[in-house]
């Protein structure tokens, strides 16, 4: 049984204004943002977790959402991005950003992101369930592993680690759904995978309507969402019933779907760190060959180091520069520690393509392919935008991916063993020049270790540089072939595909070729270099969830458009409507209370919607007099609303203005149960305003019990954040400096035991601010 007992907990102040306020329903958490764009999550008794900068300068927080299970946050900025926040680290899970669709950022700030919600599908998904020896990809799959983003870090002896998914696999289906612009809705699985965006105009049969939506709540099975918005051009308020049944129908195909696209995300992500790495042991070669050989490269002409080392291995006899660069500049020590560097890298960047590149690809091919199996099944997967077409073009550029990273390992083994020759024959040479004496077995050289070292020294210093850049720009090596592979350019040394497994497998067996949209022939990519051939895949699967040519509308439908307020005038919704839903899973209903804080402030609007058996709608406008009191004043006003938030499916929490008392506040737990019993129902399909003069306002104040208002002294009110489900209520004041937090749902004799208490500790908490700094030092971080 509810009891309306409450108890505050903490009272503090905060260096800047706080403009936002949400409780997890999972956690005694709660976030708020304040107007510089800081995002904070505190504990219960205000212990700071972290703070959030914003992402620039000069950007605010529109709103904020709670993941149902408390362990990610999206926060909306009115900068067009939405940033999911995973609580334990504050790291990006996932950001989207919606300016994109508009001219410029200043634009886009006309409009903003109004409203952000994250919705949770009543109902286990059944392919979560039990264990499915099928969906078991560990069974066939190498983990891929977490490459650390420089190479230098890379321990290659070290087994892989465990890959695990950052985003956890739900039980349950929930939605992600945002606001923006005009009025567009877009909707994100598991805040994951981006389903797609619709505009209200589709539903209200208005091609040019300009809206703002309020707010936006679905029903448990996700088969109806109720949205409440503003129609800007008339300042009317609406509400527009929406069968969303699909989303209802095909949750675990979506479900399937979206945790494809997040297994395939992350290993796109792992791929790029990877090629990150593979770059950088690269470009390490490279600085390493500039430092040892630029100054020499400098006193020659173009080619003339290749030229020069190429007469010493021909003749045996080196120039006089060449020699003296050997001696003084390179020297035996000096050419034995750039081997071993050289070699390093080559080392490092063949086992990062064998162990990494090739693992996740395989894992890409694998996802990709089950992902196409499911396209296969038109009438469970076209629904959801799934071309089976676009799957299988990403299918094969993984498979061409995969093809050039064999070819690159072709090439990196014969560049191992190239430059392993060409260092030891090197060698050779400068200890002659010095007339030691070196054993047999390192002097001797074969026929085809000079054609190896030959081939490496092709081209040594032949590299091909924008004329238009200056003269004076350092001599840079490619060491023959492996450089091209990792530059967004074609290949300017072709391979030999004679030695190509695929090349000879498609030789051998031409039917395989034959009717098979997977099968790709090499020389289709044959001038790809590794990062085109990256860039290519990446494009094709991009396509594969692309939102963009999706119509969702052809799948949603309107049901009713409800006219439910004329202002009459321009609104400030942001700051002076006040407005919250919910929906009641037991009775199968959407109630939702309005409030215009600088009109009718007295006024509560109320309108519930019931989709159990049959569409019904009641509705009524509610007054608080000052009998609620029961002060036993002749004369009664309406009280003013200041704020208001469905604290449950059965309780209301209103914030309303004390009537003698500027420095106090009330704050009410409205039963819902006496709002509905004095409601009457109306016609859905009426045309008329639902809140119009002649609907009469009911005084609830008769009504209602004592224990369901206290007044609160020493706070001037103005926001509430609540939760029913944590029992916890935080209360904001005008200056928007100063927050009381309070327990709810306590028995009335813990109340009275506690006021004395709370009344105290009110009292010293600024005195002893300073001193609790000192002796703890987790006080340092309960204010902005």
């Amino acid at each position: 049984m509810y009891n309306p007992g409450m108890r505050q907990m903490e009272e503090r102040h905060v260096a800047n204004q706080i403009d936002l306020m949400i409780w997890s329903h999972r956690l005694d958490l709660i976030a708020i943002s304040n107007l510089k764009g800081e995002v904070q999550v505190h504990r219960l008794h205000w212990q700071k977790v972290w703070s959030l900068p914003p992402p620039k300068e000069n950007t605010k927080v529109d709103s904020m959402a709670w993941r149902p299970d408390g362990k990610a946050l999206a926060i909306a900025y009115n900068n067009g991005s939405v940033c999911v926040i995973d609580i334990e680290d504050k790291s990006v899970i996932d950001k989207y950003d919606f300016v994109q669709e508009f001219k410029d950022e200043t634009e886009f700030k006309k409009y903003g992101i109004s409203c952000i919600c994250w919705a949770l599908k009543s109902g286990t998904l059944e392919s979560t369930t039990e264990y499915n020896i099928y969906d078991d990809s560990s069974l066939f799959l190498q983990n891929p592993p977490m490459p650390n983003t420089s190479y230098k870090t890379q321990n290659t002896n070290e087994n892989d680690t465990e890959f695990k998914d950052s985003s956890e696999q739900f039980n349950q289906l929930n939605l992600l759904i945002v606001a923006y612009g005009t009025g567009t809705i877009f909707i994100s699985v598991f805040g994951r995978h981006p389903y797609r965006s619709v505009h209200l105009s589709q539903f209200t049969n208005d091609p040019q309507g300009n809206y703002k939506i309020l707010d936006i709540q679905l029903s448990d099975d996700f088969s109806i969402m109720q949205v409440l918005y503003l129609e800007r051009c008339s300042n009317r308020i609406m509400v527009s019933i929406i069968n969303t049944s699909v989303l209802s129908a095909y949750s675990e195909e979506l479900s399937i779907v979206a945790n494809s696209q997040i297994q395939i995300y992350q290993l796109l992500s792992r791929l790029t760190r990877t090629m990150k790495a593979v770059t950088e042991a690269w470009e390490h070669i490279l600085l390493e060959m500039d430092t040892k050989m630029a100054l020499y490269a400098s006193t020659v002409p173009e080619g003339g180091v290749s030229a020069d080392l190429l007469e010493l291995l021909m003749l045996g006899v080196p120039s006089d520069d060449l020699e003296g660069f050997l001696l003084r500049d390179l020297t035996a020590k000096g050419l034995k520690k750039f081997g071993t560097s050289v070699e390093l890298s080559y080392s490092t960047i063949q086992k990062l393509v064998l162990k990494k590149l090739n693992i996740i690809g395989q894992n890409l091919v694998y996802h990709l392919s089950e992902l196409r199996g499911h396209a296969k099944i038109p009438d469970r997967y076209k629904i959801l935008g799934l071309d089976e077409q676009k799957v299988t073009a990403a299918v094969r550029a993984c498979f061409a991916f995969l093809n050039k990273c064999l070819e690159l390992q072709q090439v990196i083994d014969v560049s191992m063993r190239n430059y392993k020759a060409f260092f030891r024959w090197l060698f050779v040479v400068i200890v002659r020049l010095l007339d030691e004496q070196t054993p047999s077995e390192i002097v001797k050289i074969t026929q085809q270790e000079l054609t190896h070292i030959a081939d490496f020294l092709y081209n040594f210093d032949n590299v091909q540089v924008d004329t238009s850049e200056s003269t004076d720009k350092p001599v840079k090596f490619n060491l023959e072939r492996l450089g091209q592979y990792l530059q967004d350019q074609e290949l300017t040394i072709l391979p030999d595909n004679d030695d190509n497994p695929w090349h000879k497998i498609l030789k051998e067996n031409l039917c395989l070729s034959k009717d098979n949209d997977t099968i790709f022939c090499i020389d289709e990519f044959k001038k790809y270099s590794l990062i085109q051939q990256q860039n290519h895949m990446t494009k094709h699967i991009e396509e594969v969830f692309d939102i963009h040519h999706k119509d969702i509308a052809q799948n949603f439908s309107a049901l009713f458009n409800i006219k439910c307020y004329d202002a009459n005038a321009p609104l400030e919704v942001d700051d002076s409507f006040k407005t919250s839903q919910i929906f009641d899973v037991e009775q199968q209903r959407f109630m939702m209370a309005l409030v215009n804080t600088k009109g009718n402030s007295q006024i509560l609007y109320f309108m519930s919607v019931s989709v159990k058996e049959r569409y019904s709608a009641t509705t009524r406008q509610y007054v608080f007099s000052t009998s609620l009191l029961k002060d036993n004043s002749d004369q009664t006003e309406n009280l003013d609303i200041l704020d208001i938030q469905f604290y449950s499916s059965e309780n209301l929490s209103l914030l309303l203005k004390h009537p003698s008392s500027e420095d106090s506040t009330l704050f009410v737990q409205l039963p819902l149960k006496v709002a509905l019993e004095n409601a009457e129902e109306f016609n859905m399909k009426c045309k008329n305003l639902i809140f119009n003069k002649d609907l009469p306002s009911t005084d609830l104040a008769p009504l209602l019990d004592p224990s369901v208002y206290k007044v609160m002294e020493k706070i001037y009110g103005q926001k509430i954040a609540v939760s029913g489900a944590r029992k916890v209520a935080v209360v904001l004041s005008n200056i928007q400096r100063k927050v009381k937090i309070f327990e709810m749902e306590i028995n009335s004799e813990e109340e009275d035991d506690d006021i004395f208490d709370s009344t105290s500790q009110s009292n010293i908490t600024q005195g002893e601010t300073s001193q609790t700094t000192d002796k703890n030092s987790t006080r340092e971080n309960i204010s902005f």
